[in-house]
């Protein structure tokens, strides 16, 4: 998708084949994404539950359950691109309309991130619909144990894609900064309006840093989402199926949710957390 986009783009400066083709085909693939990558995390959430009950699952075991319960995934898929979409409209409008807008919006995505978290599981181990989930959830909280009272409603690893992505698009874009003004004899150049004086730039390096940004954020997105999906759904048996998990597990398992072993890390305390009570 981030390929096909950057490419559509590119073409504005330079002359390639199919350019507005790759524009339908990026869109077409943001609306597909959505829904592949609520199928692996369902996978991934059942793979983890069989594993801490003591089964031995496969690959091709949670592509056959991932059937089963399609029609919940692709009802979270569209509930993703509906998030997606009112996200765009934090750049619509100015001023204090804007900051309105995304403040509201933002709080809006934050409340469902974390909603997700549990829904996910509730699809890929109970088979419940969107809505039998959201009603489980109410419930929730009262069932939490003991040991683990304040993980709950926890987003545990905030919003730490944003803050590794943050030094890297800075350090990209001194790069392609630089490139852009000395490789102008080079590469396809515009002019922009400098202290007054007309300077000739090439825009190429700095699309090129953007999508290197985007495709090793994206990366690493992936890599969070699943560690996340792992953590909920360990979280999410403990509090529903606690007897299903395997006895020499459970106390490996609470420790893991109360991140305990994480005690060396020195500015943990400092990190953010967002508390967000249950719907």
């Amino acid at each position: 998708m981030v390929t096909f986009f950057f490419y559509a783009v590119m073409r504005i400066w330079v002359e390639l084949p199919l350019g507005v083709w790759a524009g339908f085909l990026a869109f077409g693939m943001f609306l597909y994404k959505h829904f592949y990558h609520n199928r692996q995390e369902v996978r991934l959430s059942w793979t983890v539950y069989e594993t801490i009950i003591g089964n031995d699952p496969s690959y091709q075991g949670a592509k056959e359950y991932g059937k089963q319960v399609k029609s919940q995934t692709r009802k979270l898929a569209w509930l993703d691109i509906a998030m997606a979409l009112m996200n765009k409209g934090k750049f619509v409008g100015g001023g204090f309309i804007k900051m309105i807008m995304n403040f509201i919006i933002s709080g809006m995505q934050e409340v469902w991130d974390l909603i997700n978290h549990y829904l996910l599981p509730s699809v890929a181990i109970d088979r419940l619909d969107i809505g039998d989930g959201v009603k489980k959830m109410k419930k929730l909280k009262d069932n939490v144990p003991e040991s683990l009272v304040g993980v709950f409603g926890i987003d545990f690893m905030g919003k730490v894609v944003g803050r590794i992505m943050v030094p890297v698009y800075i350090v990209l874009f001194i790069v392609a900064a630089a490139l852009s003004y000395f490789g102008a004899d080079y590469m396809p150049k515009t002019e922009i309006d400098i202290g007054n004086t007309p300077t000739a730039i090439t825009p190429i390096p700095i699309i090129i840093a953007l999508y290197l940004g985007k495709v090793f954020s994206n990366i690493f997105e992936r890599v969070v989402t699943s560690v996340k999906v792992v953590y909920f759904t360990v979280f999410y048996t403990k509090i529903t199926h606690p007897d299903s998990i395997m006895e020499e597990l459970r106390g490996e398992l609470t420790n893991y949710l109360k991140l305990d072993e994480l005690d060396e890390v020195d500015d943990l305390d400092k990190q953010e957390v967002e508390e967000v009570e249950a719907v």
